[in-house]
């Protein structure tokens, strides 16, 4: 507790320094309402214009502060809960809980890499290495009319470098106490006409738990032709592969020896390979300076494969076989008109199909086979109309959804079982938006916004199983509206941004695991989440400052169970604070203190069997640039030990204890 509060007594102390000697840098004043953010209309608009609380993680960010991986990088914002282990995580925003995977969007480019079915796979986040990052675009809340489906808690944007055009080469190496290494290897350049971008990354993981490790690599080639001075092509290809192992679970007993895999005789440790590969094309043509065309088509497909053997009185194992196919085409058209009005018009057309094969040999074998497809047609216009100092934008979304579900189960023994079920169905959903935003000074502005959004079922979720049989079900979309207050504006020498905000969902989609293998799908019948969010950053000579604050609160309003009507929703901190430090000792040499405070929170929607506990975690990081084209760093990842989880199980039996003090250090070198 001490040392918690010495880390708060520094923060504070920093803060204090606004005299006369330590003074606010006018000259930053204009640079957060400049920031580009693309993710808010899907094309570029400043800051000043962005009725949202975005955060963005630039690569500057993300070299200086010396992040692994983009779930790193994320942790570090409040309004960010990572939900389990930091190397394959949910990534949650707004009170989402482990539903999270189908409710926040990861997007590449603009591009959605969310999986079809979430019920037994995480959408894969760290295939792209942080050297490959141009920025992150991390927007809580909103996007339904860009975006579609399932962003009730908001979109997370990465933009790499290939993306964004980058040129120049760096090769960087780096090394940890755990025995993990990296190097990576990017090259870009522009010839006449073309560009080229090549990334190459070789990531040999190993983690704070025996058993923790990973051999991952990727590669990127992206190839850009301007064809005039109106229109371009950028083609890009990548492919991420990894071998992974992970441990198991502890339980209370074995937590004196947190390092331990947590197998027991007959237990193994969990395997779980990826292959990922993505081909993208983008055009965009300007025909005139008010009319721009934006089309981008891809093709993703993700290759999982789970094998999670162990022993439980008998030998139990498991695998599953899990591909994930995506083809897309998302051509948008922004064309402005009369005094600064604008109209962006889109459609997208996504075709993803999902084959999963799963094997469970106990007392008898059980296998499943899942070959499952939602096609979806989306039109959506969005309408900006500024009137003065206020500014007036309107939005709509349809979609068309054809499903088709196909699955079968077989079990052998004493008693075999076998069915199979085919449905064809499909859905139609509308999302609006309406928001006000006043700019009231040159700095500053408030806006108010509501947006009806919605969820839709994936395909796995229309079928349940009772008493070893597949049946229909009658589920639906899920449905919510969020009313949401923002200002941002630089007050008192900060630059300062916030929101407060409250979503209502209807017909939330749940899913209840019975006896025997058998599941139901069904709709909630409503939940609230309310909370606020701030962030500000001040410029004190040589120190740059960071805050920032998320508040969350959830309540379960109806529910078929109704004993867990009134309670809070499971895996979802109340409060989060991210406090960051930036000092800048010489030309040369600079240091970097972050600090995050977490809140404890549930671990299942019944409020029992314990919480996880709350935590405040600090990381320290040097960095020293001996000439313009070299770092050189070295840092130490939760400097003060703190002992906490990333995961616990929802009936609080099992841990997962999180990495314990460590120490880093590598360089870049730039050309």
């Amino acid at each position: 507790m001490n040392k918690k509060i010495a880390v708060l007594s520094l923060l504070v102390t920093a803060l204090s320094y606004s005299n006369d000697d330590f003074f606010y840098e006018e000259a930053n004043k204009g640079v957060k309402l400049n920031e580009s953010v693309i993710s808010t209309t899907g094309f570029e608009t400043s800051q000043r214009n962005v009725t949202n609380t975005v955060t963005v993680i630039t690569a500057k960010d993300i070299e200086e502060k010396n992040y692994q991986s983009v779930s790193d990088a994320l942790r570090d914002v409040p309004s960010v809960n990572i939900i389990g282990d930091p190397k394959d995580p949910i990534i949650d925003m707004r009170g989402q809980g482990s539903k999270a995977t189908s409710n926040v969007q990861i997007l590449i480019d603009g591009v959605s890499v969310n999986l079809l079915d979430t019920s037994h796979a995480r959408t894969p986040i760290n295939t792209v290495p942080v050297e490959n990052i141009e920025k992150i675009e991390v927007i809580p809340g909103g996007g339904a009319i860009l975006y579609g489906s399932g962003t009730r808690g908001g979109i997370v944007n990465i933009i790499t470098k290939s993306g964004a055009g980058y040129t120049g080469g760096a090769i960087s190496s780096e090394i940890n106490t755990f025995g993990g290494k990296k190097a990576e290897v990017s090259y870009g350049a522009t010839v006449d006409k073309f560009g080229i971008n090549l990334n190459y990354t070789k990531n040999d993981y190993k983690g704070f738990r025996d058993g923790d490790e990973s051999d991952s690599e990727f590669f990127e080639g992206s190839l850009k032709y301007k064809i005039d001075e109106k229109q371009n092509i950028t083609l890009k290809y990548s492919r991420y592969e990894d071998d992974a192992t992970s441990p198991r679970g502890l339980t209370k007993d074995k937590l004196s020896n947190p390092e331990s895999n947590g197998l027991n005789t007959g237990d193994e440790l969990i395997v779980n390979n990826t292959i990922k590969d993505e081909v993208t094309a983008k055009y965009e043509y300007n025909f005139t300076e008010k009319t721009q065309l934006d089309l981008v088509a891809f093709y993703q497909e993700t290759d999982i494969y789970n094998e999670n053997n162990y022993y439980k009185g008998v030998s139990v194992k498991n695998y599953m076989d899990y591909t994930d196919r995506k083809v897309g085409f998302k051509p948008k058209l922004k064309v402005s008109y009369g005094n600064d009005n604008n109209l962006i018009l889109g459609y997208d057309y996504i075709k993803n199909n999902l084959t999963r094969d799963s094997q469970m040999d106990m007392f008898s074998s059980e296998q499943y086979a899942n070959d499952l497809t939602k096609e979806t047609h989306s039109v959506f216009i969005l309408n900006r109309n500024p009137i003065g100092k206020f500014e007036f934008t309107q939005g709509i979304r349809y979609e068309y959804a054809d499903y088709n579900t196909d699955r079968s189960y077989r079990k052998s023994g004493s008693s075999p079982t076998h069915t199979t079920i085919q449905r064809k169905t499909t859905m139609e959903n509308m999302a609006y938006e309406l928001v006000g935003n006043y700019l009231y000074s040159e700095t500053g502005n408030v806006y108010v916004k509501a947006e009806k959004g919605f969820t839709s079922p994936t395909p796995s979720q229309l079928v349940d199983k009772l008493d070893g049989e597949y049946i229909n079900n009658d589920l639906e979309s899920e449905t919510y509206v969020t009313y949401e207050f923002g200002f941002k504006d630089y007050v008192f020498s900060s630059f300062v941004s916030g929101a407060i905000y409250l979503t209502e969902t209807k017909d939330e989609i749940a899913t209840e695991n019975l006896a025997k293998m058998d599941f139901i799908n069904y709709n909630i019948g409503k939940t609230r989440r309310y909370g606020l969010e701030l962030n500000a950053e001040q410029y004190f000579g040589k120190l740059t400052v960071r805050e920032g604050y998320s508040l969350v609160k959830t309540e379960i309003l109806k529910d078929q169970d109704k004993t867990i009507e009134g309670n809070e929703i499971s895996n979802i901190p109340t409060n989060r604070v991210n406090v960051a430090l930036d000092y800048l000792v010489n030309p040369k040499v600079n240091v970097i203190l972050n600090t995050v405070y977490s809140s404890g929170y549930y671990l299942n929607n019944n409020n029992t069997d314990g919480k996880q506990n709350e935590n405040i975690v600090s990381h320290l990081t040097l960095n020293y640039k001996p000439t313009e084209s070299l770092r050189v760093y070295t840092g130490i990842n939760n400097l003060f030990n703190e002992k906490y989880y990333n995961s616990i199980s929802t009936d609080g039996k099992e841990y997962n204890p999180a990495a314990e003090r460590s120490f880093y250090a590598g360089f870049k070198y730039n050309f």
